[in-house]
């Protein structure tokens, strides 16, 4: 491989070719848990979608025809509207990693290894990766990471979504964090026989995580078509409204105690909204495995306002009571939402005193949170918003935070990033 002129060139295995075959009664729900998930093929989705409201229409087969002709065209050219790269998360370079990617070790230097993703007729979104990422270069037609520290967060990102090269991934991850070379020798061995065994899939090389988020779906779109028909078929609210109201009793909350107010609450709340107990948890389960609102949203097919309200306590179980709502000062706000550590805030103005780019010190904060078993949730736009802080000159660290000394050095070197960026 020679890096300085951009050539390189490594094996690809040849697989097997299969074929997955979904019926139209069956491949709805499927189609809702891919929804905005398209990047490539987003105009092809769009008219399989369209279709399958036709699917079991007698009357409508010029509509059919006309997207029959569509999409194969579209699959003819398969361009990219790069308006789709925006959706471009973890989960999508998981897939295409696990399908198009490598895992590289050189077996004759163990020094040389890399980890790369093949893109030959969308290079573009391999760029779009290294935004999302903020490590990693593209070479022609390839993704590659060759830095040590890249290459495990690479792994540590992407293994719990992979099922194809998730045993590849466990192996290649061991062979960085020895300096053992028995050890190392035996990872080579197994990267190398995974990459000829995938084609063979049992229960030995699956990993289940990946399938979880489409399993729970499943699950809950049948819970909510089950809450949906009981609302239409018993018209729950209509019937609590007239047994709340009564003829002509216009004070009729007057007259309820505060656990009868609370009750019909609650019956209002799930006739309306759908939100039952059952929902409630498992928005808050999925929040304790880090799921954004974002992600529960899609997940759950919620309104955003509700999933925040069951976050902040606002929208709870029938047996529990709402918490009360406090409010915050905006320091209070500020520092719920920093995910950087104080101490690692000021590293990072150390760093940048010291001319380290952003990316440089990335990887620094990382391999010291790896060495401490600490969970990285660090970005590149974390240390960039640093540095776009200490240029404007907005607090960065609170005084209550640190002690005197402390405090005091943070100013010091506020000041000598200030001197030194006139």
């Amino acid at each position: 491989m020679d890096e300085d002129n951009n050539e390189y060139y490594h094996k690809h295995n040849v697989r097997n070719q299969y074929n997955l075959l979904i019926r139209n009664n069956e491949y709805q729900i499927l189609l809702d848990y891919l929804n905005q998930s398209f990047i490539i093929k987003e105009k092809q989705y769009q008219c399989l979608y369209k279709f399958n409201k036709f699917a079991n229409l007698t009357n409508y087969i010029e509509e059919k025809n006309n997207l029959h002709v569509t999409c194969a065209e579209l699959n003819k050219k398969c361009e990219l509207n790069k308006i789709y790269l925006t959706r471009i998360n973890i989960e999508y370079i998981t897939g295409l990693f696990d399908a198009e990617g490598c895992l590289f070790i050189n077996k004759n230097n163990l020094n040389k290894f890399y980890i790369s993703i093949a893109q030959k007729n969308h290079p573009s979104i391999l760029h779009e990766i290294v935004k999302v990422l903020g490590f990693g270069k593209v070479y022609k037609y390839e993704f590659i990471i060759y830095n040590k520290s890249c290459c495990l967060k690479f792994i540590q990102l992407v293994k719990p979504h992979l099922i194809v090269k998730y045993n590849q991934a466990v192996a290649f991850e061991t062979f960085l964090q020895t300096n053992d070379t028995n050890i190392k020798e035996q990872m080579y061995v197994i990267c190398n026989k995974e990459k000829h065994e995938i084609e063979v899939f049992t229960d030995l090389n699956q990993n289940d995580n990946g399938k979880e988020g489409y399993l729970e779906t499943v699950r809950l779109k049948k819970i909510k078509e089950l809450i949906c028909k009981e609302i239409n078929i018993k018209q729950i609210y209509k019937e609590k409204s007239e047994k709340m109201m009564g003829t002509g009793n216009h004070n009729f909350g007057k007259s309820f105690s505060v656990e009868t107010k609370k009750k019909m609450s609650i019956s209002i709340r799930e006739s309306k909204g759908g939100v039952t107990d059952e929902i409630i948890k498992q928005v808050r389960k999925l929040m304790e495995n880090g799921k954004k609102n974002t992600e529960i949203q899609i997940l759950l097919d919620l309104p955003r306002h509700t999933i925040t309200r069951i976050k902040n306590g606002e929208i709870v179980c029938k047996d529990e009571d709402k918490k009360e709502k406090q409010s915050l000062t905006q320091v209070e706000v500020n520092l719920l939402k920093r995910k950087i550590l104080v101490n690692e805030i000021i590293i990072v103005i150390e760093k940048f005193i010291k001319k380290w780019k952003p990316s440089e010190i990335l990887d620094y904060l990382i391999e010291q949170r790896f060495s401490n078993n600490i969970t990285n949730n660090l970005t590149i736009d974390i240390i960039k918003n640093i540095k776009r802080n200490l240029t404007t000159g907005k607090p960065i660290i609170y005084e209550s935070e640190l002690s005197k000394d402390k405090y005091e050095y943070y100013i010091k070197i506020i000041n000598d990033f200030a001197k030194i960026n006139i």
